[in-house]
C-alpha cells in the first residue's frame, strides 16, 4: 500500500514539473529561430591595403613593426620582397604564433596583398596589433623597392648575354662611389661617409684598403702605379698612395665647391667634375643653384675652366683612344662629350647621347646620370635612374640593364677584367660580360 502511494505520487509530481514548465516556455516571448543558436564572432574588418608612402614609414621604424611574408619561398625568389621578420604559409600561422612578438605592430605582405589580407585578420583574431597588409607587386609598381628579386640582363650584343645574372656582391654599405680596379681584377670603392676605401675580392670578401682619405669620392691610377682620389674634406685632387699629394685644391685663387668624379689620361692630364654641394634628399632646387665647372688640370699643376653652364656635372670618362671626354649631366638630358686635343685641352663640345632615363619630378628635370665607363671596343655605359644605359662609340642607344637599386658609378674588373661592376645606395653588383675593360690604369 504504501508503494502505491509513493509512485502515485511521482507521477503526480512529474505533471505538475510538466504543466509548470509548460506554463513557462508559454510566458517566453517567441524568439527568432537565430537566436537559438550561438550567433558567430562578430568578423573584423579587412586590414587596410597600404600604399608606398604608409610602407617606407613602417620600413624606417624597424624597432617598432616587424613584416610578415605568407607567400611561397619560388614567388619570393622570383618577384623580391621586404626586409621580413618571419616568412610562412597562412596554414602554418597557428603553430609559429609563440615566435610572433606581441609588442610590435604586424604588417603581412603577399603578391597583391589578398592572402597577406587573410593572414592579417587570422593574426588580429589573435590579439596581434595588425596595422595593414601590402602587396609586393603593388609597391614595386608605385616605385619601391624589392629586396632579393632575381634580375637579369636583356641580350645587348657584345655585351651581355641575354639572362645574365644581376649579382648582389655585398649591400649596407656607407656610401658606395668611385669604383676601379685593380691589376689582379679586384675592386676599390669609396665608401665616402665612413671616410675610407674599401676592397673587393675576386671571391667577393671585403676588406678596408684605406681609412681617412680626405673624403674621397672618385678614384683613379695613375701610369706610374700611384693611387688618386677626388677629396672633398677638403676639396681638392690629389695622390693619396705612395706619398700623398694635393695637385690640385682652387681655381683662380679660389677653393673648389666639392668635386665628384675625374679621368684621368695617361699622359697625366687630368679632367675633373664640380657640380658644388649636393642638396639634401628630396629637397627642391636652391633659389640661386651651386657654381659649377668643368676642369681640366694640366700636366703642369694648372686648373682650367671647360665649362661652367651644365647644371650638375658629375661622371667623367675617356674614350679607348683617349681622344673624347664624356661627361655626365645629372639634370640634363644628355651625355655630354668634347674632343681631346694634342695639348690636352677640350673643344668641340657636343651632346653626345640622349638619356632614356631623363624625366621631370616635382624638384626639377633629372636623367640620373652618374658614372660613366668605356669597354674595349668604344661603346659608353652610362649610370642613371633606369640603371645602366649603354650607347654605341657613335652614342646610338643599344639597350638598358636594370639594377636592384638605382647605381651611382661602374667600373670593369673581375676575372680578366670582364665583369662589370656597379655601386650605388650602400650597394655592389657584379654582371659577367661578353666584353673587357680598356687596357690601361685605372678608369
Amino acid at each position: 500500500m504504501p508503494n502505491e502511494i509513493f509512485q502515485s505520487a511521482r507521477k503526480s509530481s512529474t505533471i505538475v514539473l510538466l504543466a509548470l514548465g509548460a506554463s513557462l516556455i508559454a510566458m517566453v516571448p517567441a524568439q527568432p529561430a537565430l537566436a537559438q543558436a550561438a550567433a558567430p564572432a562578430a568578423q573584423a574588418p579587412a586590414a587596410p591595403k597600404l600604399d608606398k608612402a604608409r610602407i617606407d614609414a613602417l620600413l624606417a621604424t624597424p624597432d617598432k613593426v616587424v613584416f610578415i611574408d605568407v607567400r611561397r619561398a619560388d614567388e619570393i625568389s622570383q618577384l623580391g620582397g621586404l626586409p621580413v621578420f618571419l616568412n610562412i604559409q597562412i596554414s602554418e600561422l597557428d603553430r609559429f604564433l609563440s615566435y610572433i612578438p606581441r609588442d610590435r605592430q604586424i604588417v603581412t605582405v603577399s603578391n597583391h596583398a589578398g592572402r597577406a589580407q587573410k593572414a592579417a585578420g587570422l593574426l588580429a583574431a589573435k590579439g596581434f596589433n595588425v596595422v595593414g597588409a601590402v602587396g609586393v607587386e603593388d609597391y614595386a609598381a608605385e616605385g619601391g623597392f624589392l629586396y632579393g628579386q632575381k634580375i637579369v640582363t636583356p641580350e645587348i650584343a657584345g655585351v651581355v648575354a641575354a639572362g645574365t645574372r644581376v649579382e648582389v656582391v655585398r649591400e649596407g654599405f656607407e656610401g658606395t662611389e668611385g669604383p676601379i680596379a685593380l691589376a689582379d681584377g679586384s675592386i676599390l670603392f669609396t665608401e665616402n661617409r665612413a671616410d675610407r676605401i674599401v676592397q673587393l675580392g675576386l671571391d667577393g670578401s671585403v676588406s678596408t684598403y684605406l681609412e681617412k682619405t680626405g673624403g674621397a669620392n672618385a678614384l683613379a691610377l695613375s701610369a706610374k702605379g700611384e693611387l688618386l682620389a677626388v677629396q672633398t674634406a677638403p676639396s681638392g685632387i690629389a695622390v693619396l698612395q705612395p706619398t700623398p699629394k694635393v695637385l690640385a685644391s682652387k681655381f683662380d685663387g679660389k677653393p673648389l665647391g666639392r668635386p665628384n668624379d675625374f679621368a684621368l689620361a695617361r699622359n697625366g692630364n687630368i679632367y675633373f667634375s664640380d657640380p658644388g654641394a649636393n642638396p639634401a634628399p628630396g629637397a627642391a632646387a636652391p633659389a640661386t643653384p651651386p657654381k659649377t665647372g668643368f676642369y681640366w688640370l694640366d700636366r703642369k699643376g694648372k686648373v682650367h675652366l671647360v665649362a661652367d653652364d651644365i647644371r650638375r656635372p658629375n661622371g667623367v670618362a675617356l674614350s679607348q683612344d683617349e681622344k673624347t671626354v664624356y661627361v655626365a649631366n645629372t639634370q640634363g638630358e644628355y651625355l655630354l662629350a668634347w674632343t681631346v686635343n694634342a695639348d690636352g685641352s677640350l673643344t668641340g663640345r657636343r651632346d653626345f647621347a640622349k638619356l632614356a632615363g631623363f624625366k621631370t619630378t616635382p624638384t626639377g628635370p633629372t636623367s640620373g646620370a652618374d658614372g660613366i665607363v668605356v669597354d674595349k671596343d668604344g661603346r659608353v655605359f652610362v649610370t642613371s635612374t633606369l640603371g645602366i644605359e649603354v650607347f654605341s662609340p657613335e652614342g646610338q642607344p643599344l639597350g638598358v640593364i636594370k639594377l636592384p637599386k638605382q647605381p651611382q658609378n661602374l667600373a670593369f674588373g673581375g676575372k680578366e677584367h670582364a665583369h662589370l661592376y656597379a655601386v650605388g645606395r650602400g650597394s655592389a653588383y657584379r654582371i659577367a660580360t661578353l666584353t673587357k675593360s680598356v687596357d690601361r690604369p685605372g678608369k
